[in-house]
């Protein structure tokens, strides 16, 4: 039953349709509460009703802070349901019941602000946008504060620069967002597999599995990566272990805060409505050479291949003779010219896409009760070309999301309150069914002289093949088991269908009546995730111990020659099948698996404190939490723990916070279980000391903090390692010696050593910053200086590079508490905001996060020099064989070759002129691994990484831009993706081509080559994954968003009651500026030989609408 007193009859009809619009939102979730509702009208509401009719009439106006009027802004008495909004001009009028009434003015998009009348007939009103606000009120863990007071070191994002970024996985667009956060795009760009890795600070851990930061979305850990932009309100990183510590062991790595929208008080609803359709295509593919200088270079190499070739007519037959050359350097290429072929297999393969994004959303509300609503759809279509050549299924990448998200908020009283949060995405995701990566390793090392679809030439024999073929016969054989097509076309698909819903229930009271400013607080949370795949994919064929594609592929009975012969390139002879009787492709399979459900319970209950005495304020939180994750029948994962903090501040002027975290982690044994986790901040604002006033013309506010705190890690390790496992076993298990074993009958033994005193990762943080505003708050300053020691790093004595037990012994060592690594380095951010007149503003940022870490204990086992030692280095650093030159001629090489009593200075075969020479690092006239690798380069992750965000807006006009870069990182490159002519393929007989980085490659004419000698397939000394020749500065610059936007004037949309409408046109990925060079790689992509599906340059076109 809902009460409303004090309102008029004629409101009373502008509640009924708030209501029943709410019940349309929430059909479902709140179908008890809104189901049967009742009104009760007393006397008193038609008593107010002739009071107001003898009421105060107030005119005002409002404004924002361009001086430019806020239309439709909703103007509400405070206490009551009287309100009115604001005309074309930003002017109200409002009869108000009595003098001392306050208005309550709200708009979307700017901070909700009390204005007390005290008998003031005529008031105007300046309200402030809400990216202004934010900055001001920082939401940290289980809770906020006001960014003036705060000790920790925290960032935020204003959540509109995030939807600026069109990228289909959110975690693409925080990339020189935010000082500190490091992101990287490694795992390339493939529709639904786009996921950017991120890490706060860098890396305090060689752990791999103990680096990322956790994700909290509105207070539960939960996945970012299918969130909308439109569906979030807050976006923070919290960095230091003032501001992690109540995060306890889960807060070691940082933490990242998310906050979605929930509804605000205005007297209408608001219907917002966004559309965006663009473009997305790769940034950029492998620039391999066309036919012409793939055969000069293949000519090269075999002559560097074979010394005596000009006396030798079998190495002379094979080279590519100067007529074929000369047709292939001006072929068309698809040799309907009779010059030969010349495909690039990059362009025959991908074209751009079409990307689609749709949000629709509601918010309003009343006093008592505010409501958000989104819908989202996104579609993101594959790069493939070819795709569609099968009639019932498409082969090509593909990814759809749709978000959903609600919240409701309801002060039942003025003390008690309940919320409630709903949010879900669906996923379907289609890839083609031999996976992206055999598709783009097709396309790297398949040469461009061969065809992809072999020519119909009407031989008779061949005619009975297309039958099962009417595309056409698809060219490969016994050296090139795949062909670009078949892959994309012909392997049939997967599907991937997922499901996830979270949903929060938060109820509170307000315990003023024990003590003002008292606060209780529940949380009840339960996330489920689903998993379903299909797999119509066609199963590969095995042949000579190769493997082909599950499609048939053909060649000329003549052989592949054919095509480098000027005369008989138009080939006109039959075709012989790759397998023998491999004629017709295979069926798809057709599996169906559903993954075990993830779900989540969390429970949370929090005691908030906060009051002021005079100009002391204080306040205090408490809470206890436990979560209980279920992977299908799995034992439940669990944890709990205990927060607490307490601040306080004198004036906003001496700050001081402590925090403590208490968990306790299944991973250890009860002796070890739980762990203590305290932090302690302090600040100081000179800027309010009476001996700093002189400064108020161009200091606006300096803040000094310092911050220290311990913390805790558990991740990154197996379950339940303190156990002693022992696994049954059958009789073929048991090693007796003796053929007895076969006729023993099962049993148990033992599994993996166990380590009862197993426990905690611990680490120290330290943390000084300052934060500044000057020149009337245009100039902002804020730095950061950090350093951190952990110790106890959980480290699994298992592996290669560490002390542990002896293979003989039979068992994988234990995890142990063993290893110590330090990280320091600063976040900076540097600002500046002006206006030029009236209708120009315009901004400028650049923001910065440098971490190094440095390794002083792993357990490491003994190496025979010190430079081969890991220890010292940092995390990820590379070690490589350190090119010292080139083999000068063919005397040095005989020199070379013979030391070592004919074993050679270097173990990877004979050396001949122009192959690459090591540094020999301990001169003891040989090469190997044992003591002749040393660090080089930078790690992959980069220890720089830095946004330049700017703006301006004009009138209707607006205008921004981010670059982003990364600095100190390195990439190491193999194969197709440096090599010339590498040997790909479990047989080695796949030989891939050459890039236009090959074309300065030593020769006795070019002794000061960039590249050594050319060599065809294998050879391990030039062509060496370990070689510093391969290891590169992956530092780079890139223009990585721009958006440029229109807003309609508001004459122009003010008859079709809007409040807004605005086009925009965005760019993502558009220019990189990097030192590859010739190598053609995007510097942001994995280590390896290539086979990753490129990130993507996006151009979109968009449309908002307010209602």
């Amino acid at each position: 039953m809902f009460n409303f007193k004090s309102e008029p009859m004629k409101d009373l009809k502008l509640k009924r349709k708030q209501f029943r619009c709410m019940r349309l939102v929430y059909p479902m979730a709140f179908l008890c509460l809104f189901s049967s509702p009742s009104w009760a009208i007393d006397s008193s509401a038609m008593a107010h009703g002739v009071e107001q009719s003898k009421g105060i009439v107030v005119k005002g106006t409002v404004i924002d802070e361009d001086n430019l009027p806020v239309i439709g802004a909703n103007i509400m008495v405070k206490g009551t349901s009287l309100g009115t909004i604001t005309d074309m001009d930003g002017n109200f009028t409002l009869t108000v019941p009595y003098e001392d009434a306050v208005l309550t003015v709200s708009f979307i998009g700017y901070t909700t602000k009390d204005v007390p009348l005290k008998g003031q007939r005529q008031v105007n009103v300046t309200l402030v946008e809400d990216s202004k606000t934010l900055q001001e009120v920082v939401v940290i863990g289980y809770g906020s504060q006001k960014k003036t007071t705060l000790t920790g070191s925290v960032a935020s994002v204003n959540v509109k620069e995030l939807s600026q970024s069109p990228s289909a996985n959110i975690t693409n667009a925080l990339a020189g967002r935010l000082p500190g956060l490091t992101v990287t795009q490694f795992g390339g760009g493939e529709p639904g597999k786009d996921v950017a890795s991120f890490a706060v600070r860098g890396l305090s851990s060689y752990n791999s599995g103990a680096q990322s930061p956790i994700v909290i979305v509105d207070g539960v850990e939960r996945s970012l990566s299918n969130l909308d932009p439109n569906e979030i309100e807050t976006f923070s990183i919290l960095k230091d272990a003032s501001a992690t510590a109540v995060y306890g062991i889960r807060g070691a790595n940082g933490v990242v805060i998310v906050t979605t929208k929930r509804g605000v008080s205005q007297s209408k609803p608001t219907v917002e409505f966004k559309a965006q359709v663009g473009m997305a295509e790769p940034v950029s593919y492998p620039d391999y050479l066309g036919s012409a200088d793939y055969a000069r270079l293949y000519n090269q190499a075999l002559k560097n291949d074979n010394p005596g070739w000009e006396t030798d007519p079998a190495v002379q037959s094979k080279l590519f003779s100067d007529e074929m050359i000369n047709n292939w350097a001006r072929a068309k290429g698809d040799n309907t010219d009779g010059l030969g072929y010349n495909i690039d297999l990059f362009d025959y393969a991908f074209r751009p896409a079409i990307q689609q994004n749709y949000t629709l959303s509601l918010r309003g509300g009343s006093e008592r009760a505010r409501y958000f609503a989104m819908i989202g759809y996104f579609n993101q279509d594959g790069n493939y070309r070819y795709s569609d050549l099968n009639d019932a299924y498409s082969t090509n990448g593909g990814f759809k999301r749709y978000n959903l998200r609600t919240s409701l908020d309801i002060d039942i009283t003025k003390n008690f309150y309940v919320s409630v949060n709903l949010g879900g995405q669906i996923t379907d995701m289609n890839e083609s069914g031999g996976g992206s990566g055999n598709i783009i390793f097709t396309a790297n090392t398949t040469p461009p002289i061969y065809p992809v679809v072999l020519e119909r030439n009407g031989h008779p024999s061949n005619e009975t093949y297309y039958t099962d073929h009417p595309n056409g016969l698809l060219f490969g054989d016994s050296q090139y088991t795949k062909n670009i097509l078949g892959e994309i076309a012909y392997m049939g698909y997967k599907t991937t269908h997922k499901i996830n819903f979270q949903g929060n229930f938060v109820i509170g009271h307000k315990l003023d009546f024990i003590t003002k400013g008292l606060k209780v607080e529940g949380m009840f949370s339960y996330d489920i995730e689903e998993t379903h795949a299909i797999d119509r994919s066609i199963p590969r064929k095995v042949a000579n111990n190769e493997e082909y594609g599950g499609y048939a592929t053909f060649y000329p009975s003549e052989g592949l020659g054919i095509y480098a012969t000027p005369d008989r390139v138009r080939y006109s002879g039959a075709y012989t099948p790759a397998i023998s009787n491999f004629t017709v492709d295979n069926t798809k399979q057709n599996s169906y698996q559903a993954s075990m459900a993830i779900a989540r319970v969390y429970m949370q209950a929090k005691l908030d404190y906060q009051r002021s005495f005079g100009g002391h304020n204080v306040s205090g939180m408490f809470t206890m939490h436990r979560s209980q994750r279920t992977i299908g029948n799995e034992v439940a994962y669990r944890y709990q723990g205990f927060a607490a903090r307490a601040t306080y501040d004198y004036e906003n002027k001496y700050l001081f916070e402590a925090n403590v975290g208490i968990n306790g982690s299944e991973n250890f044994s009860k002796a070890h279980r739980y762990g203590v986790f305290p932090s302690f901040s302090i600040g100081w604002v000179p800027t309010e000391e009476r001996f700093m006033s002189g400064t108020k013309g161009w200091l606006d506010h300096l803040k000094l903090r310092g911050s220290v705190g311990w913390v805790g890690n558990d991740q990154g390790i197996g379950r339940f390692l303190y156990v002693q496992y022992y696994n049954g076993t059958n009789a073929s298990s048991w090693n007796t010696g003796t053929n007895y074993n076969q006729s023993m009958g099962g049993g148990l033994q033992e599994g993996d050593l166990a380590n009862p005193d197993l426990t905690w990762e611990r680490g120290i943080k330290y943390n000084a910053g300052i934060d500044m505003n000057m020149l009337n708050n245009r100039l902002s300053l804020s730095i950061d200086a950090f350093y951190e020691k952990r110790w106890d790093i959980i480290t699994n004595t298992g592996g290669s590079d560490v002390v542990g037990i002896p293979d003989i012994f039979g068992k994988t060592s234990s995890y142990v508490n063993a290893g110590t690594v330090i990280n320091r380095g600063f976040d900076l951010e540097l600002g500046w905001n002006d206006r030029i007149g009236r209708n120009f503003n315009y901004y400028i940022r650049f923001n910065a996060g440098f971490a190094r870490n440095k390794i002083l204990d792993m357990m490491e086992i003994d190496r025979a020099v010190p430079w081969m030692q890991r220890t010292g280095h940092r995390v990820g650093e590379y070690f490589v064989y350190e090119v010292d030159h080139f083999v000068k001629d063919q005397a040095e090489a005989d020199k070379l070759n013979a030391m070592n009593d004919g074993a050679g200075f270097q173990p990877w075969g004979t050396l001949s002129p122009g192959d690459v020479v090591y540094k020999d690092l301990n001169n003891d006239g040989k090469i190997d691994d044992q003591h002749d690798m040393k660090a080089m380069g930078n790690p992959k992750t980069p220890e720089l990484q830095f946004g330049i965000p700017l703006g301006l807006s004009y009138k209707g006009w607006d205008l921004s831009v981010l670059f982003q870069g990364a600095a100190l990182t390195s990439l190491q490159l193999s194969g197709p993706a440096v090599w010339d002519f590498p040997v790909m393929g479990a047989q080695g007989n796949n030989m891939g081509k050459v890039k236009a980085m090959h074309l300065d490659s030593w020769t006795p004419d070019n002794p000061d080559a960039s590249y050594p000698a050319l060599h065809l397939g294998n050879h391990p000394n030039n062509k060496n994954a370990s070689s510093s020749l391969f290891l590169y500065d992956a530092s780079y610059l890139r223009l990585k968003n721009i958006e440029i936007g229109y807003s309609l004037p508001q004459k122009l949309i003010q008859k079709a009651h809007l409040q807004q409408v605005r086009f925009y046109v965005q760019g993502m990925n558009l220019l990189t500026f990097d030192k590859l060079g010739d190598v053609n790689m995007d510097p942001e992509t994995g280590n390896g030989n290539g086979s990753w599906y490129p990130i993507q340059r996006i151009y979109n076109f968009g449309v908002n609408v307010t209602f």
